[in-house]
């Protein structure tokens, strides 16, 4: 047989098995535009493919030989190294952030009290912004329950639950200590997260510039100065229900923020209790009113995954689709290190985020630098006004990321080649609109609720 017949015919094979997988994938996640246009994909290459033997014998070795040429061409860019990576910038020295100021402890001030007045007697330039929103119904207000009440109000109940385990947090250390040597201990400590329901899990230790200064929200005293002494940070991740962001930004979406979070404070809590009977301190860290330190940041040092324009963590497996638990702790550890997934170069290029919010607060165009980092910096206001007019935590960003497709074999190739290609990168943010949808269709709850 001609070489160059058994080449091309093998490089047929390959991209007739990709469509095939591909739209395999698709019909398995629902996804009726990427099966049907997989598929086609696959009936065109096999019509070209079948038309090639209509042509003179002669003529078909060199027909099969350009294919393999341009395949292997296609090969060479996606698979090949081309791409130089960078991680997240620091730039410049980095001052504690005052959780006074984070926008979720500005709308939890109650209008006519002491605190109220006295924030906005210090910062003067958020009063007319933060008026303005105030005068859109919260989230999860009882205005919203009449769009699902059921959904509405079993997120209520989540987020309800959350504020009564703020007392669990802390607590004294057992007076004899009982831990290993660090390795030993990092050990323990990831295999217990990941029994306890973790799905990506990292140590880092715990950088000063991303605890809060003072406190905004919380059991402790408004406007107390934190101390957070603790060595080390231990970031852990949970994945999201594809199904149920799909439905972002209605009422699904909160209800799957809320259980993660329930999920995030059982294990934080159950580790620092752990921790602190093996004799050394430890903190959880949970979500309602009760972070003293940003998570996004320590999970980037903690090697989670790297900050994405959307202004989340986008991890490594689930793209932007996870929720965050924290640990601060003593317990001698080993430090995981950052790591560098393409993501700057990828977001760069891809936009979609920006495309698709509701609210313009995902910006295009280049970083700009916030307190020493160069960053995509969200317009907050904009997107926390949105999400009082959905009355959810609206997601569409976290859906419409080409990152936060199920880690499975297709999806989990297709991240692989982007870390370090950048023709792999260009073509999967034009295939992601062309499969997917420039504004991917949102799905109906699987609760059927």
């Amino acid at each position: 047989m001609n070489i160059w017949f058994f080449l091309g015919e093998l490089s047929f094979f390959v991209l007739l098995f990709f469509f095939f997988i591909f739209s395999i994938y698709s019909l398995i996640e629902r996804e009726k535009r990427a099966f049907w246009r997989s598929a086609f994909f696959f009936v065109v290459l096999a019509v070209i493919k079948f038309a090639f033997y209509l042509f003179e014998p002669r003529l078909r070795p060199w027909l099969f030989g350009v294919v393999f040429i341009l395949f292997l061409i296609g090969l060479i860019l996606l698979l090949v190294p081309s791409l130089k990576k960078s991680s997240v910038e620091i730039v410049g020295k980095q001052e504690r952030v005052d959780e006074r100021d984070v926008i979720f402890a500005r709308f939890d001030l109650v209008e006519g009290t002491e605190n109220f007045d006295d924030y906005y007697r210090r910062k003067p330039e958020y009063r007319k912004i933060d008026d303005k929103i105030r005068k859109i119904p919260d989230i999860l207000a009882p205005y919203h329950f009449e769009k699902n009440p059921a959904l509405f109000s079993l997120a209520t109940a989540e987020f309800d639950f959350l504020e009564h385990q703020l007392t669990q947090v802390q607590g004294e250390e057992f007076s004899e200590r009982a831990g290993g040597l660090p390795p030993e201990n990092t050990i323990l400590i990831k295999k217990i997260l990941k029994y306890l329901g973790s799905d990506l899990c990292g140590v880092c230790l715990l950088d000063s510039a991303f605890v809060y200064s003072h406190v905004g929200r919380g059991p402790e005293p408004y406007g107390q100065e934190i101390t957070l002494p603790h060595k080390y940070a231990v970031v852990f991740a949970l994945e999201m229900d594809l199904e149920m962001v799909a439905s972002a930004p209605k009422a699904p979406v909160i209800v799957e923020t809320g259980k993660k979070y329930v999920e995030a404070a059982k294990i934080s809590i159950t580790l620092a209790r752990f921790i602190r009977r093996l004799g050394y301190p430890a903190r959880a860290h949970i979500a309602g009113s009760n972070y003293q330190a940003m998570l996004p940041p320590l999970a980037w040092k903690a090697g989670l995954g790297e900050l994405g324009r959307l202004g989340i963590l986008i991890t490594a497996k689930y793209g932007p689709r996870a929720r965050l638990g924290l640990v601060t702790t003593d317990l001698p550890l080993v430090e995981d290190s950052p790591r560098t997934l393409g993501v700057q170069q990828f977001c760069q290029k891809c936009q979609k985020c920006a495309r698709n919010c509701p609210s313009r607060a995902i910006p295009y165009g280049d970083k700009s630098e916030e307190n020493g980092v160069m960053k995509w910096v969200l317009n907050r206001e904009e997107c926390y006004r949105f999400w009082r007019k959905a009355g959810t935590d609206c997601a569409l960003c976290i859906f419409v990321c080409p990152y936060s497709k199920p880690a499975n074999t297709f999806h989990n190739f297709i991240r692989k080649i982007t870390e370090s290609s950048s023709a792999a990168q260009n073509l999967s943010i034009r295939a992601d609109d062309l499969f997917y949808g420039r504004t991917p269709r949102r799905r109906a709850s699987p609760l059927g609720i």
